[in-house]
């Protein structure tokens, strides 16, 4: 699973001056394409073609060769005193299953990645169990011990004026708990101290849960289990929290960590290409669009959020200080004197998101259509 320290390093290299090959290739067993390592003859042609040094060169054959991917794919970052290699448990949409570059760290395949899958905390909502999981790049960890299960005994003084089926005090989370209790005052005085339980319950796991998101570095929740349980409990997240994914699904609190990943994979997909299409309006009524004028306030440091599609086109020419313009021209007014180079857009983008401390977000589906067809291919979100 990529870590925090990984992420960091990551993000880091956004600033390596290279030169450094940026290698992205497919190396999932299942594709066709694979088979017999092909994957090899793929890495070789394209390091020759880009004309990768010699020492660097056998260097990632090397590893490629002893180290075999167990992964659908591997990146790798190789220079002079640099070799950063990430497997990762999903597929990239690589055209021939391989993507290279030779020069400044080529960031945008992974970082799309990562966007597309990025951390999350799923808790599972269940009368018998709390469960909580980190999700991250297709691969799923369960944080034991994070949530208790509900003790039963800590119910017994809140079900004294109870009966519940067979004749049993009980509470929400104990066995053979119904939700019903006999009685006109008594049921009543049940029921007022029950939901001021089960305020305080919700309040203090809510408490709980975020501080081990901000331990973690999890901003997105998603939230699973039955309806209203999961809303009730959405509804006592700090107001300052983003808004979680409620999951149609409520598997039972026992189901496996695999089945709970194959879950989020299906059903989380649609609730975030909606989230996308939300972003565009909010945009149209209050952001910025095509390509032009967001690189130029971007460079401004006016905008705080940038969208972009994968299927993002286009060049612009580049300072060696990292300013860019649209033509050649526009770019040497920043940097005069200098040499500019002739960069494509989508290799640009992450380096000018980070330097002007700008969230880069990648739209996918419709969104992306919308995104190329309406908003000009580049849209963003104004600090001011």
């Amino acid at each position: 699973m990529l870590t925090q320290a990984q992420v960091r390093s990551i993000q880091n290299l956004v600033q390596h001056p290279g030169p450094v090959l940026s290698l992205y290739l497919s190396t999932n067993p299942a594709q066709e394409e694979n088979a017999g390592r092909a994957y090899l003859a793929r890495a070789k042609e394209q390091m020759k073609a880009l004309g990768v040094p010699k020492e660097i060169f056998d260097k990632v054959l090397a590893r490629l060769e002893e180290d075999r991917p167990q992964a659908r794919t591997r990146v790798i970052f190789a220079g002079e005193n640099l070799l950063e290699i990430y497997d990762l448990q999903v597929d990239l949409p690589l055209s021939d299953g391989i993507e290279a570059r030779w020069g400044q760290p080529y960031l945008t395949p992974l970082l799309y990645a990562i966007d597309e899958h990025e951390r999350r905390a799923v808790v599972l909502v269940d009368q018998e169990k709390w469960r909580l999981f980190e999700v991250v790049l297709g691969e799923i960890e369960e944080l034991e011990g994070a949530f208790r299960a509900v003790n039963p005994e800590e119910w017994c003084d809140l079900g004294e004026d109870a009966t519940a089926a067979g004749g049993r005090s009980a509470g929400p989370g104990a066995p053979g708990h119904v939700g019903r209790a006999s009685g006109g005052s008594g049921k009543d005085h049940f029921s007022e101290r029950m939901g001021e339980w089960t305020e305080r319950f919700y309040k203090e796991m809510a408490h709980h849960l975020v501080e081990v998101m901000k331990s973690r570095g999890i901003e997105q929740l998603v939230l699973m289990g039955p309806d209203p349980d999961t809303k009730n409990f959405a509804a006592h997240l700090p107001e300052n929290f983003p808004k979680p994914y409620i999951l149609p699904s409520a598997p039972h609190s026992r189901v496996s960590a695999g089945e709970i990943l194959k879950i989020v994979e299906r059903e989380l997909p649609p609730l975030e290409r909606e989230r996308e299409l939300k972003l565009l309006e909010q945009i149209r009524e209050n952001g910025v669009s095509g390509v032009d004028q967001v690189i130029s306030l971007l460079q401004e440091g006016r905008i705080h959020l940038l969208v972009a599609p994968w299927k993002l086109e286009g060049t612009v020419f580049r300072c060696p200080s990292g300013m860019v313009g649209m033509i050649r021209e526009a770019a040497r007014a920043y940097c005069p004197g200098e040499q500019v180079e002739e960069v494509s857009l989508k290799e640009a983008l992450p380096r000018l998101a980070q330097a002007y401390a700008a969230r880069l977000e990648f739209v996918h589906g419709e969104a992306e259509e919308r995104l190329l067809r309406e908003f000009g291919g580049l849209a963003g979100l104004l600090r001011w």
